[in-house]
């Protein structure tokens, strides 16, 4: 795994916010997660003090629902009751900036199948109330043979709501399985199980809970204090040190002794544990790659080969070969192939969550930005057997294109040493290619024109987007536009998302016709910002977030918040070099789309109209 963020479950005094979180840090720990089990002990204005201490302390924060706030509670009442109870949790996590809700999902009573029609009724209850909070819901494994949500169960659950996300108990587990993991290959077998079943979007990181326990033949009987039990966090450390994702493991002891004997275990067993304030990078050797102007040095190493020095990337069991690290992509005496490289490695945990089941298309620029480039389908000769790929028809069916899909760092590392500059990836998932996920609102200026006007066309698409109901999301293009997504629910094809784009083109050029178009003559577009709704067709490929474009100054398309399309800035100044400290200071904008899933049918409806 890259990194561990340790933490500890509890504020040390709720009424000293200040001094619980003092004491995180002192402690060495980065991050906490705030206990609701048994009551509300914040309200709205504590969580969003609280939130801005632990912020500015570099603390991550988490949060656990009551206890008694269960998805598979039959009776409309007490459901409602459960729900509001978890609604409420999602607000003060928001307020505070957690990055999960932990609840405990419930009690198996009765038939399986109709326990999984109750918890997927009730999360489709919950979702859209949650949805503007921007915090996933985090689907606890049981520590009880007669609870609901096994991985498995909670596998299925996560896979038809996006906006749930697992959330692994190692003791549950432990006490459930009668006491199995208690050796270094149970863990790694059970990362193994993991890495299967749950995308990248759930694992970067991976929540995780840890303690000692004492168990029965129904699973967990109590907590005890750390080294009383059979598991241990040497074994979690070692078994997932050849996995490729990240965790974030909490310690729910109840001693301090406890906390910091799990932490020196977790050391010893080789887990790169994150510090408070710090971006979280692993232990980088003698001959890694380091960008001064990135967090995370690219752990290699290096070898002789008869051309020169070579130098290997290795993790989650895959390994690039990597050669003229020195070479100049973005040209004469700019960024290298190895500062490429390095940053999709550090940025790998906020983009592998975007481009999971996506075909990509690769543009080459093996002699950089000013040789030639070319766009590659196919996934080239001579890739690693290991590379992810995915057959699509194409020519009718009369052949098959085996489109990369990237799926770990080691690809995204791989693709920068083949000198693939930018992520061009569709907008639908592997297998359901004819589905898309998301609606793009393109915005193509064409000189003469501003930036500014740009930005005042993207503020009129989140005008008309709020009056229909929508939620969209803005970035840059990395170039001189702006593209908009608007997150969908499965059950929408290409032909109705173009449609809708094109519907709310025709209300912003309508309003705006001096700076607006929906032109398709080129020659005409000229002083205005076209609204592109044709990118939205099956194959057709957009640019991802926390994407390279091959243009001098190695540009990055980057997510916005609204209202900075009312501030005074240009999308060149988001860059290799300059976009880690942005999104150290506002976190990764994208993250929240998988928690929208939105039907376009009611806003088609109103368009047609």
């Amino acid at each position: 795994m890259r990194t561990v963020r340790y933490g500890i479950a509890g504020l040390k005094d709720p009424r000293d916010l200040e001094g619980s979180i003092a004491a995180v840090v002192e402690a060495g720990y980065a991050a906490c997660e705030v206990q609701f089990v048994k009551e509300f002990t914040l309200k709205e204005a504590e969580a969003e003090r609280l939130g801005a201490i632990a912020s500015g302390a570099g603390i991550r924060l988490s949060v656990h629902a009551p206890y008694f706030a269960a998805l598979t509670t039959p009776e409309h009442e007490r459901q409602t009751l459960h729900l509001g109870a978890l609604h409420h949790s999602c607000h003060l996590a928001a307020l505070m900036g957690a990055t999960v809700v932990v609840c405990h999902p419930g009690t198996v009573t009765g038939d399986p199948a109709k326990v999984h029609d109750i918890v997927r009724a009730a999360l489709d209850n919950l979702g859209p109330r949650i949805a503007d909070f921007g915090v996933p819901l985090g689907l606890e494994t049981p520590g009880r043979k007669s609870q609901f949500g096994s991985l498995g169960d909670i596998a299925l659950i996560v896979a038809e709501h996006p906006f749930t996300t697992p959330v692994v108990d190692f003791a549950h587990i432990h006490a459930v399985s009668g006491g199995q993991m208690s050796t270094v290959e149970a863990f790694r077998a059970l990362f193994a199980y993991i890495a299967q079943e749950f995308a990248p979007l759930h694992l970067w990181p991976l929540h995780c809970h840890f303690t000692d326990n004492r168990f029965g033949p129904a699973g967990e009987l109590t907590h005890v204090p750390y080294g009383e039990g059979t598991i241990r966090a040497s074994d979690l450390a070692a078994g997932g040190a050849g996995v490729d994702f990240a965790l974030t493991v909490i310690s729910e002891e109840r001693w301090e002794t406890s906390h910091k004997a799990i932490k020196a275990d977790l050391e010893a067993g080789g887990a790169a544990l994150a510090q408070p304030g710090r971006w979280p990078c692993p232990a980088a050797g003698k001959d890694s790659y380091a960008a001064p102007f990135l967090p995370c040095p690219v752990p290699l190493e290096r070898s002789m080969a008869s051309t020169g020095p070579v130098h290997t990337f290795r993790e989650g069991g895959r390994e690039v070969r990597l050669t003229n690290l020195d070479k100049a992509l973005f040209g004469e005496g700019s960024l290298t192939k190895g500062d490429l490289i390095a940053w999709y490695y550090n940025v790998a945990p906020m983009l592998l969550p975007f481009l999971s089941d996506r075909p990509v298309v690769m543009q080459r620029v093996p002699d950089g930005i000013f040789g030639e480039a070319f766009y590659e389908k196919q996934a080239p000769k001579g890739a690693p057997e290991w590379l992810r790929t995915v057959p699509v028809p194409a020519d009718g069916g009369r052949r098959m294109i085996d489109f990369v899909v990237p799926d770990s760092v080691a690809t995204l590392v791989w693709l920068a040493q083949i000198a693939s500059v930018e992520c061009h990836a569709w907008t639908s998932r592997w297998p359901n290619l004819d589905g898309p996920d998301y609606a793009v609102i393109d915005l193509d200026p064409f000189e003469p024109i501003t930036f500014e006007d740009v930005r005042a066309v993207g503020r009129l698409v989140h005008t008309v987007l709020t009056r229909l109901g929508l939620a969209g999301f803005p970035k840059t293009s990395g170039g001189a536009g702006l593209q908009i997504f608007v997150p969908l629910r499965p059950g929408h094809t290409y032909g109705e998302v173009r449609e809708f784009c094109t519907g709310i083109g025709r209300l912003i050029t309508a309003a705006y016709p001096e700076k607006a178009t929906l032109e398709p003559s080129i020659p005409r577009r000229k002083g205005h910002v076209f609204i592109d709704a044709n990118q939205n067709a099956k194959g057709k490929t957009l640019v991802a977030p926390y994407s390279v474009r091959p243009y001098p100054g190695a540009p990055v398309s980057m997510p916005l918040r609204w209202e900075e399309l009312d501030e005074d800035f240009l999308p060149e100044q988001f860059t290799i070099p300059t976009a880690c400290e942005r999104i150290e200071a506002v976190g990764d904008l994208f993250a929240a789309t998988r928690m929208h899933r939105q039907d376009l049918h009611p806003a088609l409806a109103q368009l047609r109209g």
